[in-house]
């Protein structure tokens, strides 16, 4: 498929809006086969044209003039039954990517055996269950809001794992309790910047815990713990690193010299020799943990998370939550919800300025040097709160139609979760350096047929 047609994705799923009313799932006559799908037509507006909006990891693309990317995605899922006992689901997703462009990609490619009705197994591409509505976070029919809470879902940018799992349903009291363990490794690409390829975040030999209790009285609660090794990798940190030791090698030269301030050309030597084990992260301790809680009963919808993430990296570790409340007035779901995400560690720059007095060469290229690992470091500057009001019109049985006002504030020295094309442009700097509270409007239509 061409780029032009891919780039035309969102146009063309559209059109299925207008006979999704019609369609159903398929089913085979023998029961063995099934096919259902689901999308999201959105449009989004930011109130600035600093910085563009869109989901953590795309290549960005809403500023004052609309857009169709950020929220926009097709997906067709089909399940077989191979004997009564094992099955194989397959689900191929379709949405705005780390590149700009919409590539059809398998999200989901695995085999279940429910070896008893408590006990099931599964293996092969499935959901990484990090949050509490990992299973169905693209599913926009499935949430009450536009979109899964980014302030939360936006620290961890992989939505997939392969690996396999390990489920038990249990009964306590009135209470169902769903414990789950899975093993297994991600990938994913992260667009930090227009001006450089996109970051590759390997995430290898994570193991997890989940446990989902659903409780009395429309009560549902979810505890998850996971950890594994970190790689984050990309060109423009291989040519920064190659940049820092050659420039390490040089001022080093420089303290061999006769020059009288020779030993200031060690301690240059030192900091350049930092940038290296800074920014090549391979295999280093990660984790990520949450809790979950949800209400949904009579007019009544309520959740909210908190969650934790932790990594011996230069991704900084960080602490979010929200929390949501919508009521039903008949097929219209007004909704409140405010979210915050902070950074409780960050790395600085090690690179410090020189003044090598027999080495002007050596002092511009450090402060170019500093520059650039400064771009590489605002990655870890997300800190922003999030207000957010909406209503919510089920306007089919199988169509759903979302209106959604965020109110972000983000303070100074940080991007938040927006996406900055260029660091380094004084429009750049001048946005992550002051204050602001920007509007994002969001009008959608999600659909599952």
């Amino acid at each position: 498929m061409s780029e032009k047609k891919l780039r035309r994705l969102p146009l063309a799923a559209a059109a299925l809006v207008a006979c999704v009313s019609a369609q159903a799932e398929y089913q085979s006559p023998d029961g063995k086969f099934r096919l259902s799908g689901f999308g999201t037509i959105g449009a989004v507006r930011n109130g600035t044209d600093d910085a563009e909006f869109n989901y953590p990891g795309q290549l960005g693309d809403a500023t004052k003039r609309a857009s169709l990317n950020p929220d926009s995605k097709i997906a067709v899922q089909g399940t077989y039954k191979l004997l009564h006992t094992v099955s194989a689901t397959t689900q191929v997703l379709t949405k705005y990517d780390a590149e700009g462009q919409y590539i059809p990609n398998i999200e989901w490619a695995f085999a279940k055996w429910q070896a008893t009705p408590a006990l099931s197994f599964r293996a092969g591409r499935m959901g990484a269950p990090y949050f509490m509505v990992s299973d169905f976070r693209d599913v926009g029919y499935a949430n009450t809001m536009a979109r899964p809470n980014i302030d939360v879902y936006g620290q961890v940018p992989v939505s997939q794992f392969q690996g396999a799992d390990a489920s038990y349903q249990m009964n306590i009291g009135s209470s169902t309790v769903v414990t789950t363990l899975w093993a297994g490794d991600s990938k994913a690409h992260f667009s930090a910047a227009a001006t450089s390829p996109p970051l590759e975040v390997l995430l290898q030999g994570q193991i997890g815990l989940n446990i989902q209790a659903e409780l009395s009285d429309g009560w549902s609660l979810r505890l998850g713990h996971l950890q594994g090794k970190l790689t984050l990798s990309s060109p423009a940190i291989t040519q920064l690193t190659g940049f820092a030791n050659l420039l390490a090698t040089g001022a080093t030269q420089y303290a061999g010299s006769a020059a009288p301030d020779a030993a200031n050309g060690a301690t240059a030597a030192a900091s350049f020799a930092q940038v290296d084990p800074l920014l090549n992260v391979s295999g280093v301790n990660a984790s990520f943990s949450g809790v979950g809680l949800t209400y949904d009963q009579d007019a009544w919808v309520i959740s909210g998370e908190f969650t934790k993430r932790k990594t011996d990296s230069f991704a900084s570790d960080t602490t979010a939550w929200y929390g949501s409340v919508g009521y039903r007035v008949g097929k219209f779901t007004p909704y409140f919800g405010l979210s915050k995400i902070k950074s409780d560690r960050r790395s600085s720059n090690p690179v410090l300025s020189t003044n090598l007095v027999g080495s002007p060469d050596i002092n511009a290229q450090s402060t170019v040097l500093h520059s650039l690992v400064d771009n590489v470091l605002g990655f870890q500057k997300m800190d922003q709160k999030t207000t957010t009001l909406g209503v919510r019109w089920d306007a089919m049985s199988n169509l759903a139609i979302k209106a959604q006002l965020d109110r972000i504030t983000k303070p100074a020295d940080s991007n938040g979760m927006f996406f900055v094309p260029d660091p380094a442009s004084t429009t750049a700097q001048n946005f992550l350096n002051s204050k602001r509270a920007v509007n994002v409007m969001t009008l959608s239509v999600d659909f599952v047929f």
